[in-house]
């Protein structure tokens, strides 16, 4: 950061100070213009956009696994992302005072990544995590309420009610932490909350602290429109997981997967715009996941147990969605080790580079 200047150079000549005062303020009469060589924050990358160098899951020379998040700033910072988004599980004392210095050194952002409280007794846990990450500068903390995917994990509507109510549960035993602690909870629609069913959860709990981490692409899994998602949670999100998705159509139902930013079919520039319009600070944190494509198995009929109230016309909208962007998605499970870390690797930098030119990020 500059310093400011000192003070004798802030005292103009009487002419200079009436001239730059009238252009003062015609400016303010002005309209707010987004001008397209503003250069905003850069997008971060989240940690699970590199799963498989991340916790040493596979060992290779070219591309060594990250130690740990020090390595992962590093790194990322090395490729020109504006921020990371990391787990703060597990951290010992040092860390969170190693996370601050890197993540200032370098000029990034840094959010978190935490898990809700299960029982009662994992509330303590919770606000350890919740205290380290504040100790390394981190406000916004991204969770999931479930883990696994609803249509994988739950098998009937009682179990969803249970999921339901196990979620609440979390969420009341987390609310006053947050208020307490002034630090926003961003809950991802992570293949389990249906859009309103989350904005029913958001106005139950009615706290500022309380929020959404918008992941552009996980909504057509549930049979949504990705945009209509997008623009019923944008008012309430706190951070996001920006990603761009490729669909093939299956014999279950349809295949989709992470692809690099503008080789998919959303339209990021327009979801990017909605997001600012109601936090014009929004930042932006890359989960382009390098795996084979992920089975959405809408034609069976266990698909739909735990979504019995979902329309005709929302399955035949996302159908239609795949039949018209219908691709062959890539298949990485085959490569070798070196080939698939570089592969992994390749996608996040076209990604940054899609980002800088087309997002302003």
């Amino acid at each position: 950061m500059k310093k400011p200047l000192p003070l004798p150079h802030l005292i103009w000549p009487r002419r200079s100070f009436i001239k730059k005062s009238a252009i003062g303020a015609l400016a303010m009469t002005l309209p707010k213009i987004d001008l397209p060589f503003f250069k905003r924050e850069k997008m971060g990358i989240v940690i699970h956009a590199y799963g498989k160098r991340w916790q040493r899951q596979l060992m290779n020379d070219k591309y060594p696994p990250f130690q740990n998040n020090i390595d992962f700033l590093t790194h990322c910072h090395g490729l020109g992302a504006g921020g990371v988004q990391i787990g703060v599980s597990g951290w010992n004392k040092d860390m969170a005072r190693q996370v601050k210095a890197t993540a200032e050194t370098l000029g990034m952002f840094v959010e978190g990544s935490i898990g809700m409280p299960r029982k009662e007794a994992d509330v303590e846990k919770f606000i350890k995590e919740i205290k380290d990450g504040k100790k390394a500068g981190i406000k916004v903390f991204r969770t999931v309420s479930l883990g696994p995917r609803r249509y994988e994990a739950l098998k009937s509507k009682s179990e969803f009610e249970e999921f339901l109510t196990n979620a609440y549960q979390g969420l009341k035993w987390v609310r006053p932490i947050l208020e307490r602690e002034r630090v926003e909870l961003a809950i991802e629609n992570h293949k389990d909350w249906r859009m309103e069913e989350l904005l029913k959860a958001l106005k139950h709990f009615n706290s500022e602290y309380i929020g959404v981490t918008l992941d552009f692409g996980n909504s057509i899994a549930l049979m949504e429109d990705p945009m209509e998602t997008l623009e019923a949670l944008a008012p309430f999100t706190f951070s996001t997981h920006i990603k761009d998705m490729g669909l093939e159509e299956g014999t279950e139902g349809f295949l989709m997967s992470e692809v690099p930013l503008g080789q998919g079919i959303l339209d990021l520039p327009k979801m990017v715009k909605i997001c600012r319009s109601y936090r014009e600070n929004m930042r932006f944190n890359l989960e382009m996941i390098t795996r084979d494509p992920l089975v959405i198995p809408c034609l069976n009929q266990q698909f739909w147990s735990t979504m019995p109230e979902t329309k005709a016309s929302q399955l035949a909208g996302i159908l239609r969605l795949v039949k018209s962007n219908h691709q062959k998605l890539p298949r990485v499970s085959q490569l070798d080790t070196e080939d698939l870390l570089a592969t992994e690797e390749n996608n996040i930098i076209q990604s940054l580079a899609y980002a800088g030119n087309n997002l302003n990020l």
